[in-house]
Protein backbone atom coordinates (compact mmCIF):
# COMPACT_ATOMS: atom_id res chain seq x y z
CA UNK A 1 0.00 0.00 0.00
CA UNK A 2 1.14 3.58 -0.76
CA UNK A 3 1.88 6.18 1.41
CA UNK A 4 -1.27 8.40 -0.38
CA UNK A 5 -3.40 5.45 0.51
CA UNK A 6 -2.74 4.83 4.28
CA UNK A 7 -2.74 8.68 4.29
CA UNK A 8 -6.19 8.18 3.17
CA UNK A 9 -7.02 4.97 5.21
CA UNK A 10 -6.19 6.74 8.65
CA UNK A 11 -6.72 10.64 8.17
CA UNK A 12 -10.39 10.37 9.59
CA UNK A 13 -8.52 8.18 12.76
CA UNK A 14 -6.03 11.22 12.70
CA UNK A 15 -8.26 14.34 12.78
CA UNK A 16 -10.35 12.06 15.95
CA UNK A 17 -7.25 12.48 17.77
CA UNK A 18 -6.99 15.80 16.63
CA UNK A 19 -10.43 17.14 18.93
CA UNK A 20 -9.30 15.03 21.39
CA UNK A 21 -5.92 17.18 21.32
CA UNK A 22 -8.33 20.40 20.85
CA UNK A 23 -10.86 19.64 23.19
CA UNK A 24 -7.59 18.91 25.56
CA UNK A 25 -6.10 22.54 24.58
CA UNK A 26 -9.24 24.77 25.35
CA UNK A 27 -9.91 23.10 28.82
CA UNK A 28 -6.05 23.32 30.14
CA UNK A 29 -5.99 27.34 28.44
CA UNK A 30 -9.24 27.89 30.72
CA UNK A 31 -7.51 26.24 33.61
CA UNK A 32 -4.16 28.17 32.62
CA UNK A 33 -5.75 31.51 32.24
CA UNK A 34 -7.50 31.34 35.54
CA UNK A 35 -4.49 30.21 37.37
CA UNK A 36 -2.30 33.29 35.54
CA UNK A 37 -4.78 35.62 36.38
CA UNK A 38 -5.36 34.33 40.67
CA UNK A 39 -0.83 34.50 40.56
CA UNK A 40 -0.38 37.96 38.71
CA UNK A 41 -3.15 39.16 41.15
CA UNK A 42 -1.03 37.47 44.06
CA UNK A 43 2.55 38.74 42.77
CA UNK A 44 1.08 42.35 42.55
CA UNK A 45 -0.77 42.71 45.66
CA UNK A 46 0.01 43.87 48.98
CA UNK A 47 -0.50 41.03 50.94
CA UNK A 48 3.41 39.68 51.40
CA UNK A 49 2.41 36.21 52.26
CA UNK A 50 0.38 35.81 48.96
CA UNK A 51 2.95 37.01 46.89
CA UNK A 52 5.81 35.17 48.10
CA UNK A 53 3.76 31.77 47.34
CA UNK A 54 2.54 33.15 43.93
CA UNK A 55 6.44 33.54 43.85
CA UNK A 56 7.30 30.34 44.98
CA UNK A 57 4.66 28.44 42.52
CA UNK A 58 5.92 30.22 39.62
CA UNK A 59 9.70 29.47 40.33
CA UNK A 60 8.87 25.65 41.00
CA UNK A 61 6.81 25.10 37.91
CA UNK A 62 8.26 26.94 35.48
CA UNK A 63 11.95 24.54 36.29
CA UNK A 64 9.78 21.41 35.88
CA UNK A 65 8.84 19.73 32.95
CA UNK A 66 5.56 19.10 31.59
CA UNK A 67 6.11 15.54 31.41
CA UNK A 68 7.35 15.18 34.58
CA UNK A 69 3.76 17.26 35.79
CA UNK A 70 1.50 14.73 33.81
CA UNK A 71 3.25 12.08 35.40
CA UNK A 72 2.54 13.52 38.68
CA UNK A 73 -1.21 14.13 38.47
CA UNK A 74 -1.60 10.39 36.90
CA UNK A 75 0.24 8.14 38.65
CA UNK A 76 1.82 10.15 41.92
CA UNK A 77 -1.71 11.47 42.99
CA UNK A 78 -3.29 8.00 42.40
CA UNK A 79 -1.10 7.28 45.24
CA UNK A 80 -2.30 9.43 47.43
CA UNK A 81 -6.18 8.07 46.82
CA UNK A 82 -6.82 10.67 44.48
CA UNK A 83 -7.14 9.33 40.88
CA UNK A 84 -7.52 11.54 37.60
CA UNK A 85 -8.47 9.81 33.98
CA UNK A 86 -6.24 10.76 31.53
CA UNK A 87 -7.17 13.68 30.02
CA UNK A 88 -8.43 15.15 33.45
CA UNK A 89 -4.66 14.38 34.55
CA UNK A 90 -3.33 16.57 31.20
CA UNK A 91 -5.73 19.23 31.63
CA UNK A 92 -4.06 19.22 35.40
CA UNK A 93 -0.49 19.56 34.20
CA UNK A 94 -0.72 21.46 31.53
CA UNK A 95 -2.90 24.12 32.91
CA UNK A 96 -0.57 24.20 36.00
CA UNK A 97 2.40 24.83 33.61
CA UNK A 98 0.68 27.21 31.12
CA UNK A 99 -0.67 28.93 34.06
CA UNK A 100 2.67 30.20 35.42
CA UNK A 101 3.46 31.59 31.82
CA UNK A 102 0.36 33.20 31.09
CA UNK A 103 0.68 34.51 35.08
CA UNK A 104 4.42 36.54 33.63
CA UNK A 105 2.71 37.24 30.79
CA UNK A 106 0.10 39.43 32.34
CA UNK A 107 2.39 40.81 35.01
CA UNK A 108 4.78 41.97 32.09
CA UNK A 109 1.87 43.67 30.50
CA UNK A 110 0.74 45.40 33.35
CA UNK A 111 4.31 46.73 34.01
CA UNK A 112 4.87 47.47 30.52
CA UNK A 113 2.18 50.59 31.15
CA UNK A 114 3.95 53.80 32.46
CA UNK A 115 3.07 54.70 35.72
CA UNK A 116 2.59 58.30 34.56
CA UNK A 117 -0.53 57.28 32.98
CA UNK A 118 -1.93 55.98 36.41
CA UNK A 119 -0.80 59.21 38.04
CA UNK A 120 -2.18 61.29 35.30
CA UNK A 121 -5.85 59.23 35.28
CA UNK A 122 -5.95 60.00 39.02
CA UNK A 123 -4.96 63.44 38.43
CA UNK A 124 -7.85 64.12 36.33
CA UNK A 125 -10.54 62.64 38.95
CA UNK A 126 -10.69 58.58 37.71
CA UNK A 127 -10.99 56.00 41.01
CA UNK A 128 -8.79 53.58 40.95
CA UNK A 129 -10.91 51.20 39.66
CA UNK A 130 -11.44 53.72 36.46
CA UNK A 131 -8.03 53.39 35.95
CA UNK A 132 -7.30 49.88 35.82
CA UNK A 133 -10.51 49.10 33.50
CA UNK A 134 -9.88 52.53 31.13
CA UNK A 135 -6.48 53.02 31.09
CA UNK A 136 -4.15 49.93 32.29
CA UNK A 137 -5.95 46.93 31.25
CA UNK A 138 -6.34 47.95 27.68
CA UNK A 139 -2.89 48.65 27.32
CA UNK A 140 -1.64 45.89 29.37
CA UNK A 141 -4.04 43.29 27.07
CA UNK A 142 -2.20 44.84 24.22
CA UNK A 143 1.23 43.91 25.31
CA UNK A 144 -0.52 40.35 26.93
CA UNK A 145 -1.35 39.34 22.99
CA UNK A 146 1.79 38.25 21.40
CA UNK A 147 3.12 36.24 23.89
CA UNK A 148 0.15 35.08 25.13
CA UNK A 149 -1.31 33.59 21.38
CA UNK A 150 2.74 32.22 21.16
CA UNK A 151 1.64 30.23 24.79
CA UNK A 152 -1.19 29.03 23.06
CA UNK A 153 0.70 27.40 20.04
CA UNK A 154 3.22 25.71 22.23
CA UNK A 155 -0.09 24.39 24.58
CA UNK A 156 -1.59 22.83 21.33
CA UNK A 157 1.90 21.05 20.48
CA UNK A 158 2.80 20.21 24.22
CA UNK A 159 -0.66 17.81 24.44
CA UNK A 160 0.97 15.38 22.62
CA UNK A 161 2.72 14.76 25.50
CA UNK A 162 -0.23 12.96 27.07
CA UNK A 163 0.33 9.98 24.75
CA UNK A 164 1.96 8.57 27.36
CA UNK A 165 -0.75 8.15 29.58
CA UNK A 166 -3.05 6.78 27.58
CA UNK A 167 -5.07 9.82 25.60
CA UNK A 168 -6.14 9.06 22.78
CA UNK A 169 -5.04 12.52 20.78
CA UNK A 170 -3.66 12.61 17.51
CA UNK A 171 -0.03 11.34 18.82
CA UNK A 172 -2.00 8.28 20.31
CA UNK A 173 -3.16 7.41 17.06
CA UNK A 174 -0.30 7.98 15.07
CA UNK A 175 1.42 5.13 17.59
CA UNK A 176 -1.49 3.30 17.04
CA UNK A 177 -1.47 3.50 13.03
CA UNK A 178 2.50 3.10 13.33
CA UNK A 179 2.17 -0.11 14.98
CA UNK A 180 -0.56 -1.79 13.23
CA UNK A 181 0.87 -0.88 9.52
CA UNK A 182 4.74 -0.89 10.82
CA UNK A 183 4.97 2.13 8.88
CA UNK A 184 6.36 4.28 11.43
CA UNK A 185 7.52 6.72 8.79
CA UNK A 186 4.63 7.14 7.24
CA UNK A 187 2.70 7.50 10.23
CA UNK A 188 4.31 10.06 11.80
CA UNK A 189 4.75 11.81 9.10
CA UNK A 190 1.13 12.45 8.43
CA UNK A 191 0.88 13.52 12.23
CA UNK A 192 3.07 15.95 11.48
CA UNK A 193 1.58 17.21 8.26
CA UNK A 194 -1.86 17.51 10.13
CA UNK A 195 0.04 19.57 13.34
CA UNK A 196 1.34 21.90 10.67
CA UNK A 197 -1.60 21.83 8.71
CA UNK A 198 -3.37 23.28 11.93
CA UNK A 199 -0.01 25.13 13.33
CA UNK A 200 -0.55 27.31 10.13
CA UNK A 201 -4.48 27.97 10.10
CA UNK A 202 -4.06 28.52 13.91
CA UNK A 203 -1.35 31.50 13.57
CA UNK A 204 -3.17 33.16 10.60
CA UNK A 205 -6.43 33.19 12.70
CA UNK A 206 -4.69 34.45 15.59
CA UNK A 207 -2.54 37.02 13.32
CA UNK A 208 -5.50 38.35 12.03
CA UNK A 209 -7.21 39.04 15.33
CA UNK A 210 -4.44 40.38 17.36
CA UNK A 211 -4.44 42.76 14.07
CA UNK A 212 -8.14 43.37 14.64
CA UNK A 213 -7.91 44.36 18.65
CA UNK A 214 -4.36 46.88 17.95
CA UNK A 215 -6.86 48.54 15.11
CA UNK A 216 -9.85 48.77 17.81
CA UNK A 217 -7.42 50.23 20.78
CA UNK A 218 -5.54 53.16 18.28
Amino acid sequence: MSTLQLWGQYLPQFLAGLVVSLQLTGAALVLALALGTLLVLARTGRIRILAAIATGYVEVFRAVPVLVLLFTAYYSLAQLGLRLPGFWAGVVALGAFYGTLYGEDMRSGLQSVDPGQREAAVALGLSNGAVMRRVVLPQAFLAFLPPGTNELSNLIKDTSLVLTIGVTDLMFQANAAAAATFQPMDMFLLAGVVYFAFYILLSRILARWELNVQRRRS
